[in-house]
C-alpha cells in the first residue's frame, strides 16, 4: 500500500499481517511477564491483547482508572482464559505511585522480575501556540511524558529481568515531522523521552536490556483523534490491531538487532530484517540525531 509518509520498507502496512501475527511460534511470549503502562484502552489495550495471544504468562496493565483496567482485563481473559492479567492502578507522574504499581506486578510474576516493559502512557495537551498557552497545562506534557518516563525507569530498573529484558517505548511519528501548529508541548516532550530510555539501556549494557522506540501508527484513539483535530493533519487511520502485533514482534528475538532504533509499526518487518547487516554497520540509522551526519568511526 502507498503511504503519505516516507517508507523505507514497503509495503506500508495499515493493519496486522502474517509476519507479525502474535500466534506465530517464532514470536511466542511463553513464560514471559509483560507490564504495560496506559494499558487500559487504545494502544495499550491492543498490545495487551496481542501479548496474551502470543502466550505471555502474566500481563500487567497499569493506569489511573480501575474500571477501565478491569474491563480490559475481563476482555483479555475471555479471549485467552489461560493468561493471567493483573489490573493495577498507578500514576506515572508520582514516583511513589508508579514504583508501588511496578513492584506489585513484579511480586506476582514467577521470577519476581519483568521481562517486557511497554512504556505507553502519554499525554497530549490542549492545542495552543507557545505564547498563548496556559503554563501549567503546557508543562503537564513534560510532567506526564518526561517526568513519567524518569519515574518509570527508576521503578523498572530494580525489577527488570536479570538478562535480556526488553523495553518498548511507544512514541509518536509527530517527532519526525516539521513543527505542527499548536502541539509543541507534545512534540518536544515526546522527543525528550527517547534519550532517557537510551541512557537507561546504555547504563545497563551488561544486563542485556534493549529498547525499541515505536511509532504505533495513525490510530483512531482518543489521543489520535485529538491530535488530528488539533494539528489539522489529514491522513488515513490504521487498524488498532497493528501496534499490538508489531509490539509482540519487536519484543521477539527476530527484532533483537533493533536495539536503540526508532521504527514505525507500518514498516514491513521482512524488509527490516533484511536490513540487519546494514544497520549493524551504521549505529546512527533510525535513531534520533543530526541529519546528514555519517558515522565518525568510519
Amino acid at each position: 500500500m502507498a503511504s503519505v509518509f516516507p517508507n523505507p520498507f514497503p509495503p506500508y502496512h495499515t493493519k496486522a499481517y502474517p509476519a507479525i501475527d502474535p500466534a506465530r511460534p517464532e514470536l511466542s511470549s511463553k513464560g514471559k511477564s509483560v507490564l504495560i503502562t496506559g494499558g487500559g484502552a487504545g494502544i495499550g489495550a491492543s498490545i495487551a491483547h496481542a501479548f496474551a495471544k502470543s502466550g505471555a504468562a502474566i500481563i500487567g496493565i497499569v493506569g489511573r482508572r480501575l474500571a477501565v483496567l478491569d474491563a480490559t482485563k475481563a476482555a483479555i481473559q475471555a479471549d485467552h482464559p489461560g493468561v493471567q492479567v493483573e489490573a493495577i492502578t498507578g500514576d506515572i507522574t508520582s514516583a511513589s505511585s508508579i514504583t508501588s504499581a511496578v513492584k506489585l506486578f513484579a511480586s506476582k510474576t514467577p521470577s519476581g522480575k519483568i521481562d517486557v516493559l511497554v512504556a505507553n502512557a502519554a499525554y497530549l495537551g490542549d492545542n495552543n501556540v507557545i505564547e498563548a498557552a496556559d503554563a501549567d497545562e503546557y508543562w503537564s506534557s513534560y510532567e506526564i511524558n518526561v517526568k513519567g518516563a524518569f519515574n518509570l525507569i527508576r521503578a523498572f530498573g530494580p525489577v527488570s529481568a536479570d538478562k535480556g529484558a526488553v523495553v518498548l517505548e511507544i512514541s509518536s511519528g509527530a517527532i519526525h515531522l516539521p513543527p505542527l501548529k499548536g502541539i509543541s508541548a507534545y512534540q518536544s516532550s515526546k522527543l525528550a523521552v527517547v534519550p532517557l530510555w537510551d541512557h537507561f539501556v546504555k547504563d545497563r549494557e551488561a544486563q542485556g536490556i534493549r529498547v525499541v522506540h515505536i511509532q504505533p501508527g495513525s490510530l483512531g484513539t482518543d489521543m489520535g483523534n485529538k491530535a488530528k483535530a488539533q494539528s489539522g493533519a489529514t491522513f488515513p487511520l490504521d487498524d488498532i490491531d497493528l501496534p499490538g502485533a508489531f509490539a509482540v514482534w519487536a519484543a521477539s528475538d527476530e527484532a533483537a538487532f533493533l536495539n536503540y532504533r526508532f521504527v514505525w509499526a507500518n514498516w514491513d518487518v521482512d524488509g527490516l530484517k533484511a536490513s540487519k547487516d546494514e544497520l549493524s554497520k551504521d549505529p546512527f540509522k533510525f535513531t534520533i540525531g543530526l541529519l546528514g551526519w555519517t558515522n565518525p568511526a568510519e
